[in-house]
């Protein structure tokens, strides 16, 4: 079924004034990483990034201060004893 101009125009309207759009740049393999955790659990990026922004600030969550998952997975260099 074909779309009218009327309600184009009326849903242009209602997502101006309804949405803001941002943009994300990304490294490869963080790109890569999120796209990969889309696929496997069928979320889309934009709800992904946005679900986990609300749950960061609605818990209050300093992520400055946060190591990343792949820093706390390698284990440290061994120590040589003398």
């Amino acid at each position: 079924m074909a779309v009218s101009k009327a309600h184009i125009k009326a849903s242009k309207k209602y997502n101006a004034k309804t949405y803001k759009a941002f943009t994300v740049n990304a490294k490869i393999a963080e790109y890569q990483k999120i796209t990969d955790y889309c696929n496997k659990t069928g979320i889309s990026k934009a709800q992904l990034l946005l679900r986990s922004a609300e749950y960061v600030i609605d818990n209050d969550i300093d992520i400055l201060s946060m190591t990343a998952v792949s820093e706390e997975k390698t284990a440290p260099a061994p120590t040589e004893e003398k």
